[in-house]
């Protein structure tokens, strides 16, 4: 099974706790199915947030995580 989880959620993912809640409380059959979710995440985040941090989508085990690029600084 495969999870998705997001790192240093910024200030600005605030707003959007019920949509970041329903991606990471899920659990994924497969691979390819909980990435293809996290970049759905990542691209919404990165189209619809404060547009002044970078989202993305990696593997670390069983994992998708989705990070901010560099350090933002208004981390919760």
């Amino acid at each position: 099974m495969y999870k998705i989880e997001i790192d240093k959620m910024c200030r600005c993912a605030k707003d959007e706790e019920k949509l970041i809640k329903e991606y990471t409380s899920k659990e994924f059959k497969s691979k390819e199915e909980a990435e293809w979710e996290a970049l759905k995440l990542a691209n919404h985040a990165n189209a619809n947030w404060c547009k002044k941090h970078r989202f993305y989508a990696y593997e670390e085990d069983s994992i998708i995580r989705i990070a901010v690029e560099l350090s933002c600084p208004k981390e919760v």
